[in-house]
């Protein structure tokens, strides 16, 4: 009964979302001036797709093994927490709680967009439900999570093992409130070309909505990598996975979007520039959406599928795109571009680091797409892994990086010759404190610039605060005032630090990481680097829906006891799968990190033990851009008597 019921729903919720386009697109709408009505439609319709997806839970929670999707991706010994997650690890649920979002996104828009034209707010409201329309329709007929079953298996089938963890209850949620996200500022560009008013201000919503994508999309980036990072046993933090670089390019265009909307916000320049950015990034975001539901590739994160639902996945994101690059050519503004582009104006350094953004991920996604276009072409198998991206992106990152602390130093409005002096002063202190670091390592030129980068920035973002900051103190009172004024310029500084701390904690794993890889028997001890490693023993034990072999070590350094760790390695009897578990001792400067392998015998074992230098930096410096963004949805500007959002 649930399980049609949730059909139901989805039926409903689709003629609801037709009729709701009806009455946007019709030249004589229906009750005209009932607002307030319509709203509670669109309420109505998120309220539908939410009851849907709860069900689905239900029946995920409650082992209705009736149900085609809880039977491929459940078991009835898994832990109540894996149950629920179960409802959107897998294709059918998560792309239920891909239109659920979309919905969601479309209803906070309303809240957002009271004080726009009545015009353009209908266009976005008319292309979002046209974007749900068609993920709908896919759910219905090629993706429907409620089929039934009509031989159900006793205990289900399991989800994937290594699924079965906490941040992957997260992560999936808080990466596709990032991708979604991108969906306003889409809906928003084509709702704006569609007006034909462009002397609408489209600002101040492009910006809030891209910020805001901008910050689930970096948690959700963040996650996922830190999941890997433990989970796959493999020690790394990025592996240039497939699903990780169709993650990575809406992310790099919706910074490039930010940064662009500055000069579309202070010079009214680069319209069709920031339109054509917002179409391209949620543009990727379905283009990601059919790599990795296509059963193109094979991933531990992606969901593969037969190629039918692959090619109808293709068409809606063709239709989608195609029409958009339409409206855009045959709509977007033409005006003179009045921005004057000189080695002092702010405006040239930001639009080069748009176009090194969009360098970085043209690369990226060639990388990505380019085993499918040779096994189409010459039905050959290859494999683009780490070499390729090092190789093709260290120098534009190395460029962009070193450009970023200019760009952002530089002012809008004045004259920016006594700004070079300090710069070389901030460079020549940057390239001292970077090579004083190899008298106690080994020179290396790639190191050498990433700590010089890192130093660059987190210096530069400091001294640009702290000037800054005190320059508009005085003019505000009190604290908490000139917090909410310079919430800006917080948002700013805090990003571009952690972007430091960021190129910091990459540069120091790559450089300085120890890897030991021997046979260990137990009672064995062995030395790495300053530390003492004793194998104590091997623990066996059976849990709820896995049998466990645990390994114990001590590490030591000078006698003194620093950690215990317990690697492990797990059985998953319902799938007949074995997964390794890492265990890891962090600190904030380095990690120690111990996995174990196979048996060799009666005592003896295969074990990797990593030291891996500053990498709690990575997630640190990641943390702290998303903090920034946070900061930034919420800046105000001051201007002259007046202090506009």
């Amino acid at each position: 009964m649930i399980s049609e019921l949730g059909h139901f729903l989805l039926i409903a919720a689709f003629c609801l979302n037709l009729g709701l386009i009806a009455n946007y697109i019709s030249i004589k709408a229906v009750l005209v001036g009932h607002t307030s009505f319509f709203n509670k439609l669109e309420s109505l319709l998120l309220t539908l797709l939410a009851i849907s997806f709860l069900l689905l839970i239900i029946s995920f929670v409650t082992s209705d093994f009736s149900v085609k999707l809880v039977a491929n991706n459940s078991h009835i010994l898994k832990p109540a927490l894996y149950k629920v997650a179960g409802a959107w690890g897998n294709h059918e649920g998560s792309m239920l709680l891909w239109v659920l979002i979309l919905t969601l996104y479309l209803f906070l828009f309303q809240f957002s967009s009271r004080n726009y034209p009545e015009v353009l707010v209908r266009n976005v409201i008319l292309v979002q439900l046209s974007i749900i329309a068609l993920f709908l329709f896919y759910i219905l007929v090629l993706s429907n999570p409620f089929e039934r079953l009509e031989f159900p298996p006793l205990n289900g089938q399991d989800l994937n093992p290594i699924l079965q963890d906490v941040l992957l209850v997260a992560h999936p949620p808080v990466l596709y409130l990032g991708y979604l996200g991108l969906s306003i500022p889409f809906s928003i560009a084509i709702g704006f070309l569609l007006t034909n008013d462009h002397k609408i201000n489209i600002v101040g919503l492009i910006r809030f909505w891209s910020l805001t994508s901008f910050i689930f999309l970096t948690l959700g980036i963040l996650l996922g990598s830190i999941w890997a990072y433990y989970e796959l046993g493999w020690g790394g933090w990025w592996f240039w996975d497939p699903v990780e670089n169709v993650s990575l390019l809406p992310w790099l265009l919706n910074l490039a979007l930010i940064h662009s909307v500055l000069i579309l916000e202070r010079r009214n320049s680069l319209l069709n520039w920031t339109i054509l950015l917002a179409i391209m990034g949620f543009s990727f975001s379905m283009i990601g959406t059919f790599i990795v539901r296509s059963g193109l590739i094979t991933s531990v994160h992606a969901f593969a599928n037969d190629p039918s639902r692959g090619l109808f996945i293709l068409l809606i994101i063709f239709l989608a795109i195609t029409s958009s690059f339409v409206i855009y050519v045959t709509k977007r503004p033409n005006y003179e571009n009045s921005m004057k582009l000189n080695l002092a104006s702010k405006e040239l350094w930001i639009v080069v680091q748009n176009l090194i953004l969009l360098v970085i991920a043209a690369v990226v996604f060639l990388g990505t797409i380019w085993p499918f276009i040779i096994e189409a072409i010459f039905d050959e198998q290859v494999s683009v892994g780490e070499p390729f991206y090092e190789v093709s992106l260290i120098p534009f990152v190395i460029i962009f990086a070193f450009m970023l602390p200019i760009a952002s130093k530089i002012r809008w409005r004045r004259k920016n010759n006594g700004y070079v002096r300090r710069l070389l002063i901030l460079i020549f202190i940057s390239s001292g404190l970077s090579a004083c670091t190899f008298i106690w390592k080994d020179f290396n030129l790639l190191t050498f610039i990433g700590l010089f980068l890192a130093l660059w920035i987190c210096i530069s973002s400091i001294l640009e605060f702290i000037s800054s900051f005190k320059s508009k103190l005085p003019i505000i009172k009190g604290l908490k005032s000139s917090l909410i004024l310079n919430s800006r310029l917080i948002g700013r500084t805090c990003a571009h630090f952690g972007f430091g701390l960021l190129i910091f904690g990459v540069t120091a794993v790559t450089s300085w990481e120890i890897e030991d890889i021997r046979n260990v028997e137990v009672g064995e001890k062995y030395y790495l680097k300053s530390y003492q490693i004793v194998f104590k023993g091997v623990d066996y034990s059976v849990e709820k829906n896995f049998k466990r072999v645990s390994g114990s070590f001590e590490v030591y350094k000078n006698s003194k006891l620093v950690g215990t760790l317990s690697p492990e390695k797990r059985l998953y009897p319902s799938r007949n799968e074995v997964t390794t578990e890492a265990s890891i001792n962090p600190t904030l400067f380095n990690d120690f990190y111990m996995v174990l392998g196979n048996k060799l015998d009666e005592n003896a074992w295969v074990v990797r033990t990593y030291i891996k230098p500053f990498i709690s930096f990575i997630w640190v410096g990641v943390i702290l851009i998303a903090l920034g963004s946070f900061f930034s949805v919420f800046s105000f500007t001051y201007k002259d008597r007046g202090i506009t959002l």
